[in-house]
């Protein structure tokens, strides 16, 4: 998915931004973002590229051009993307309805509201989230990875190893967060359990638990730090009891 966000304010440009980014990774949802704080610079690009460049755009209200009149001339670019307007008031729907405006935000930006506001378009428009990672190589390719084809996660020398279920391993240039931030799902939500400071276990490939270890399914053992081993195991067993 294809969004773009126009606002000429920047910290609001930002913020937007980043809560797109952070229902993207709960969802494990592929969108690619791309901002504007000039939406002659959007309007442009609309026209040269014409219809298929966005399923969405958030525009801010209050700018130096008018939000609903530059959602009508988006509207004469392309009858049927997405409009979500940014706005510090709900006064704005009279005139948003004559733009077609799907849906809008509430400034000052809420998580809860947002995220609820993305989970009403995603479902209307049947968008489904997606149980795959485009994960990035440490030759910079691009590999399409099933998280369910995932055994465990490990940090070492500050990259990120995919351990994939046939022993395969997939490594990631130079991280440049902490490890937990870095990886690119949101781990617990498919079953991962973060075991150890350098390791996530995906416990739908788990054999058996020891001492301070789990066997998984293809062989492998993943250490458990002693510090976790409690919390570890507790979560594991309400996993076992819950499948």
């Amino acid at each position: 998915m294809r969004i773009a966000i126009c606002d000429d304010i920047q910290s609001d440009l930002q913020a937007t931004q980043n809560m797109i980014i952070d229902y993207s990774k709960k969802n494990n949802l592929p969108i690619a973002i791309d901002t504007y704080n000039d939406p002659n610079v959007l309007l442009n690009r609309l026209t040269y590229f014409g219809t298929t460049e966005y399923d969405m755009i958030v525009l801010d209200i209050i700018m130096q051009q008018n939000g609903i009149d530059v959602a009508a001339k988006i509207r004469k670019i392309d009858q049927d993307i997405i409009i979500v307007f940014a706005t510090t008031s709900k006064e704005f729907a009279l005139d948003a309805f004559s733009v077609r405006a799907f849906d809008y935000f509430l400034k000052p930006l809420n998580k809860d509201q947002v995220f609820e506001r993305l989970d009403h378009i995603m479902g209307m428009f049947n968008i489904k989230v997606k149980n795959t990672i485009s994960f990035k190589s440490i030759d910079h390719s691009i590999i399409s990875v099933d998280i369910k084809d995932i055994s465990y996660i490990e940090s070492n020398d500050r990259r990120m190893l995919l351990h994939l279920n046939d022993k395969t391993v997939l490594t990631s240039p130079s991280l440049r967060t902490k490890f937990l931030e870095s990886i690119p799902f949101e781990y617990e939500k498919h079953n991962f359990i973060n075991c150890h400071s350098s390791y996530i276990v995906n416990m739908n490939q788990i054999k058996a638990i020891g001492d301070y270890e789990f066997i998984l399914k293809n062989g492998r053992t993943v250490p458990i730090s002693k510090r976790l081993l409690s919390v570890v195991k507790d979560k594991y067993v309400k996993y076992l009891i819950s499948d």
